[in-house]
């Protein structure tokens, strides 16, 4: 059949029945494996973004069957994320949500994020992720992941919790130092320790016990669930009072509606934007790193549907914004996943916890919660690509470090802007200023830089190569190159315009392009036109300007410098 690049309507079901009846099993055995990280996890976000725990396992459940019946990558794992929790807490603070309501704010926001997404969706707009340079989104997933490990050392050391920019926390965090919960401390600094250790040494732990390679790599990334178990386990041997997670309601969260309020609409429709955005790169990349890893098709407008239909399934069952993290991805991968139905398992597992074991979660500490946040965050403070881009260009270097700094000292979402914006301006800045050469002929008949190679060049005769598109924002650099050039060179009675490099000319660039011809016609100097694109020709084939200089154009610079050379015109057009 052939290729009609687009997925099935139902791809999981599609790629179930072409496989093997054993590799169907892998597919029950990584959505286990999928939920017993989803489990830990999406409690501790849930607490990040100031919610009730339940709020992180309702935000994954219903995603993870829509995911199962039309998502396209195999190794997605919908639920909660770090980042996108602490994105949640953050709006819903800064537009100053009281407590008691976050709750419904929180599936407002999901809600927002997927009627975004399904926006840019129905406007084929997905590529605005392009405008976010990596270097942004490194300094930005740094700097939050610091922010990330400040918002839950005050649950981790069961002191009062801090709010405001890095060094507002930092501040507090300090002040209070004197009124650290003992066993707060020691529960949380402890799971802190362990999880650490065993993510590093859980998986080595386990081959050396004889396990197979494949399920050693995978059960060492349960670390999250056995600290839970075993916090479970100590805590009603522990003398004094901790704070708690409480009860948990058990049974599946049934379907309602999220806040619905003018007010609030308006104060979470714009971060809804940004978080939309990040949720969407986040599960994007995730699922195409991994689909290039296995030499498998990917259908990005599919994964955006699915992703804004996903959010507002989370916003209908009390949950909060959701996408997929590289982590859960990676474990899915590992425990064998070969279809989307994994994901289907994992919610049948989620499921089960919520219908008969709610109850067992209630004594476990907060300090816990934040130390399985945390040691999930700490891997993500890596300023290495800083020191890279900078060597390498340090207009790369200064979007990082915007992004960086404008999230510590200005808020997460508003680093995010700041990191953007400076990326977005020294990207015009060098579009403004793009590297023009004059070139002249080698011994051999080529033609190069006349600043890098030892060419000849003629006393009458200027051959002028801009090295990138002309646009409206670059044709008054050039303008000024040649006029400063030409200052030098008072014996030019012939300039050539070398379009090698470029592939399309504006509207405003070609205006400027007639402009020039009269004012080097009034100094008399002709313009000619050489080696044009195939793209930029069909553009001016039919332009006043191209009807001109039709007797000018030369289909190579040989052309050119031989026929002017020789006082002799020929069009090659």
């Amino acid at each position: 059949m052939p290729d009609t690049g687009r997925p099935a309507l139902l791809p999981a079901l599609s790629r179930w029945r072409q496989l093997p009846a054993g590799d169907r099993f892998s597919d029950l055995i990584a959505g286990l494996i999928t939920a017993a990280l989803l489990v830990p996890q999406g409690m501790a976000y849930a607490t990040l973004a100031g919610l009730p725990a339940q709020a992180g396992l309702y935000t994954a459940l219903a995603p993870l069957v829509l995911y199962a019946l039309f998502g396209t990558s195999r190794v997605i794992a919908m639920g909660p994320m770090a980042l996108t929790s602490l994105l949640v807490g953050e709006t819903l603070r800064d537009a100053n949500i009281p407590l008691s309501l976050y709750a419904g704010h929180a599936a407002l926001l999901a809600a927002l994020v997927g009627g975004w997404l399904l926006l840019i969706h129905v406007c084929r707009l997905g590529r605005l992720i392009d405008f976010v340079s990596p270097s942004v989104m490194q300094g930005f997933t740094t700097a939050s992941a610091l922010m990330i490990v400040l918002s839950q050392a005050s649950d981790l050391l069961g002191i009062n919790s801090a709010n405001g920019n890095a060094i507002e926390r930092l501040l507090t965090l300090a002040r209070s130092l004197g009124d650290i919960a003992p066993g707060a401390a020691l529960f949380g600094g402890s799971a802190m320790v362990l999880l650490l250790l065993m993510r590093r040494g859980l998986s080595p732990l386990l081959r050396g016990m004889g396990l197979p390679e494949a399920a050693a790599t995978v059960l060492g990334k349960t670390g999250p669930l056995i600290v839970l178990i075993l916090a479970l386990v100590l805590v009603p041997l522990w003398p004094g009072a901790l704070d708690q997670v409480g009860r948990i309601p058990a049974g599946l969260p049934l379907p309602a509606l999220p806040t619905l309020s003018l007010t609030a609409m308006q104060a979470l429709w714009l971060p809804a934007l940004g978080i939309a955005l990040i949720n969407y790169v986040s599960a994007i990349s995730v699922a195409q790193t991994l689909a290039a890893k296995h030499r498998e098709r990917l259908y990005p407008q599919r994964e955006l549907w699915v992703l804004g239909a996903a959010n507002l399934l989370a916003a209908l069952t009390r949950g909060f914004p959701v996408t997929s993290g590289l982590g859960r991805a990676v474990v899915n991968e590992q425990a064998g996943s070969k279809t989307p139905l994994s994901s289907l398992y994992a919610a049948l597992a989620l499921i089960a916890v919520l219908l008969f074991a709610t109850s067992l979660f209630a004594p476990l500490p907060q300090a816990v919660l934040a130390a399985i946040v945390i040691q999930a965050a700490i891997p993500l403070v890596d300023p290495g690509p800083l020191w890279r881009a900078w060597r390498y260009s340090r207009a790369d270097g200064l979007a990082w470090l915007a992004a960086f700094t404008g999230v510590l000292l200005l808020g997460v979402m508003q680093g995010l802007l700041a990191g953007v914006g400076i990326a977005l301006a020294l990207l015009l800045a060098r579009a403004s200023r793009p590297h023009i050469a004059e070139i002249g002929q080698l011994p051999d008949g080529g033609f190069r830089n006349c600043e890098r190679f030892d060419v000849e060049r003629l006393p009458h005769l200027m051959m002028v190569r801009p090295d990138a598109n002309l646009h409206f924002a670059n044709m008054g650099a050039l303008e000024r190159w040649i006029n400063e050039h030409l200052s030098e060179r008072d014996q030019v009675t012939d300039m050539v315009l070398v379009l090698s490099s470029v592939t399309h000319i504006d509207a405003a660039a070609l205006h400027a392009l007639e402009t020039l011809d009269e004012r080097l016609a009034e100094q008399g100097i002709a313009l000619h036109l050489a080696e044009l694109r195939g793209p930029v020709r069909d553009q001016l084939r039919h332009t006043a300007f191209m009807s001109d200089h039709r007797p000018r154009v030369f289909f190579t610079c040989a052309a050119a410098w031989q026929a002017l050379s020789d006082d002799g015109i020929e069009f090659n057009i």
